[in-house]
């Protein structure tokens, strides 16, 4: 297949694709034969990737109240009072910010909502949730939630997860409704870090998956799923699914005080949670070395991302840190020598910009680096996290061009990046003879994926 008068950065070129890959790429010579694709001057890129989403979460969250406009418990009650539902199911919403909140968040502001169906309302990052004495009871956690209703981290997760547990039809159908979306959005391929079973896959393939490309993650209680099957890092599970990361859950997040730092949060003495012991990190990151799997690593607070950085230089062996999102200049340079991969969210450093200034204080001067990575020689790739930030990479680059999201002054603009790094963080191929053809075109009616 010849793909003819194709835009790239001013110059008409016709690309050469055999099968799902770029053969040739020359200079436009005008010429159009029957089966060739006209992209008719349109500009054309590699497909973007998002390389972090919870495509479940992502999928059922168009269905949730959106809380994030929400600055205070009153005004979370009103957008969940006024959520339409159909009577039965849970009021589920997504996007709460508590940390600034005073008075804190209390159950019986929810219960207010409803004294006789379940109430669930996560936070932004997921690592918490506010829940009303209804879901306290139906969950088993009434002496965890206490007055406020609020749960931390594996308690949070539970809960994130029974709300996933839906049937399988139904979730796979918002699945493949959710990256069609994406799909028209640019993304030609995913890193997936839901928390489910390669058999989740395999059957989305056998009813014929093939919208975008997907790495599929596995935690550490499934990942000898990938050790029994032999599949590394890389290895096509089936049609566009490929094996992707051991994902492992270092610390918290910033929002709820459980991110692990060197040093307290700013009028407290609490530095966070190490929810994976160092011990236990270093095994699992060796057992996901001698199978041929790269350890992708969630990491926020400072002193977690030291103990990630230390453990990948025990094991000897490269790989993902997930946000790093404070990171100490010094564990900059180390991620530079170990050849380990910055994986950030730009529209975390705008979300959170708030509550980091007030929780971290002056240490926001080394935080959500982006910029400092890439001076130094780290791989940096980007993603939204979504449902934390939506699946589109539109968003995700803006975010990491401009560091702000309304009418303030950039953030900490320093370490803003230029339209084409953010660009290059967000795909995985060039416009090049032995790249993949995961193309798309950008014209005056929208964006085109080459298919």
């Amino acid at each position: 297949m010849m793909i003819r008068n194709a835009l790239d950065h001013g110059v008409l070129i016709d690309i050469e694709v055999i099968g799902d890959t770029i053969a040739a790429v020359m200079p436009a010579n005008g010429g159009f034969h029957a089966g060739d694709f006209d992209a008719q001057g349109d500009d054309v890129m590699p497909g973007l990737w998002d390389e972090h989403v919870h495509i479940r979460s992502w999928a059922q969250f168009v269905m949730r109240a959106n809380l994030l406009p929400a600055d205070d418990a009153d005004a979370v009650v009103e957008i969940l009072r006024k959520h339409p539902t159909d009577g039965a199911e849970p009021i589920v919403g997504h996007g709460l910010r508590w940390a600034l909140w005073s008075p804190p968040p209390r159950m019986s502001l929810l219960d207010a909502v409803s004294s006789t169906r379940p109430v669930i309302a996560f936070s932004m990052d997921v690592h918490s949730v506010w829940i009303n004495s209804v879901a306290a009871r139906e969950f088993d956690v009434v002496d965890i939630a206490g007055e406020s209703g609020i749960l931390r981290e594996h308690d949070a997760f539970r809960i994130l997860s029974l709300m996933s547990a839906i049937g399988d039809e139904l979730m796979d159908s918002y699945i493949v409704d959710s990256l069609r979306i994406a799909k028209s959005m640019g993304v030609v391929g995913i890193t997936s870090f839901e928390m489910e079973s390669l058999t989740d896959w395999d059957r989305r393939l056998a009813n014929g998956f093939d919208v975008i490309k997907v790495r599929a993650s596995l935690y550490a209680d499934q990942i000898h799923e990938a050790f029994d099957r032999g599949l590394r890092t890389g290895d096509v599970i089936g049609g566009r699914v490929e094996m992707g990361y051991l994902k492992v859950i270092t610390d918290g997040s910033i929002n709820t005080r459980t991110a692990f730092m060197h040093e307290p949060y700013e009028g407290d003495d609490s530095v966070g949670v190490l929810n994976t012991s160092e011990t236990e990190l270093e095994r699992l990151v060796r057992e996901a070395r001698d199978h041929g799997v790269t350890a992708a690593l969630h990491a926020i607070g400072d002193k977690a991302n030291t103990v990630v950085i230390d453990t990948f230089e025990k094991v000897g062996v490269s790989g993902r840190i997930e946000h790093a999102q404070m990171v100490l200049p010094e564990d900059v340079a180390r991620m530079a020598r170990l050849g380990l991969t910055a994986s950030v969210q730009p529209a975390h450093a705008v979300d959170d910009r708030d509550v980091a200034e007030k929780l971290w204080g002056d240490r926001v001067d080394y935080a959500y680096p982006m910029k400092s990575f890439l001076d130094v020689g780290v791989n940096l790739i980007l993603g939204s996290d979504a449902p934390v930030a939506p699946l589109d990479p539109w968003h995700t680059i803006t975010m990491a061009t401009a560091r702000t999201a309304d009418s303030r002054p950039a953030w900490h603009p320093d370490e803003a990046l230029t339209h084409a790094q953010a660009i290059t963080a967000s795909t995985r191929s060039t416009i090049e003879a032995g790249q993949p053809a995961d193309l798309i075109f950008l014209g005056p009616d929208g964006i085109i994926p080459f298919e």
